[in-house]
């Protein structure tokens, strides 16, 4: 049986495919739209896939600070010094830098579980594999794995860290597999039919916010 976050993560997945390839269906943002209307902003929403989940994403024209991306558990906040900064590449870059902190201690805690030893860890912009097992005990990852449900993410690494007993795909090593991930055959489909949402880059624009929004803003972390 499947874990609820990624039926989620699935059906919220499939529904922004159907928005793309069927707008007659869901319709279109309105050209005149009410300010401060919930219901047009929602339809105008940049969106960031993280963990498995599609947040919103905010941006703040503040040129008293350096650029960055602050994510507060439902709202990714990006804060651009200009106009032409890019908050796509700022928020891959957030990514990227999440990837590093968080597959590297997931994947430690994992090798501690299953009792083995790897050498490295390296963190790549992988666009056909996932991740990997090198004969020298290193473990490659792409950044892009911190978009998928965690569930999914646990996946990947027992699946890296169990080619460090057995470097194939054999009855054993799937065996092996199962006994840290029984429902691995679950993610491998999740895998596959959602590869071009994670290989996707992340696309963002900047509107304009009003002078007493970017007043609220917050604070970068």
């Amino acid at each position: 049986m499947a874990d609820t976050q990624t039926v989620i993560s699935d059906v919220k997945l499939f529904l922004e495919r159907l928005k793309k390839d069927l707008p007659e269906v869901f319709g279109s943002p309105a050209k005149e739209t009410k300010e401060g209307d919930p219901a047009a902003q929602a339809l105008h929403e940049n969106k960031v896939l993280y963990n498995g989940d599609l947040f919103p994403a905010q941006m703040y024209l503040t040129p008293d600070q350096e650029p960055g991306v602050a994510f507060d558990g439902n709202t990714f906040h990006v804060y651009l010094q200009t106009a032409q900064d890019n908050p796509a590449e700022l928020v891959t870059q957030w990514l990227r830098n999440k990837a590093k902190e968080e597959l590297v201690q997931k994947t430690t805690a994992w090798a501690h579980k299953m009792g083995v030893e790897f050498n490295q860890i390296f963190i790549k912009d992988q666009q056909t594999l996932w991740a990997s097992c090198s004969g020298k005990k290193n473990l490659n990852f792409s950044y892009r794995i911190v978009k998928m449900p965690l569930a999914v993410q646990d996946y990947l690494m027992v699946h890296e860290l169990c080619h460090l007993t057995y470097m194939n795909h054999g009855q054993e090593y799937w065996a092996l597999v199962a006994q840290y991930c029984p429902d691995y055959k679950l993610h491998r489909r999740w895998l596959n039919e959602n590869k071009d949402a994670i290989f996707a880059e992340v696309e963002l624009t900047y509107q304009p916010q009003t002078t007493q929004e970017n007043r609220a803003n917050g604070q970068k972390s």
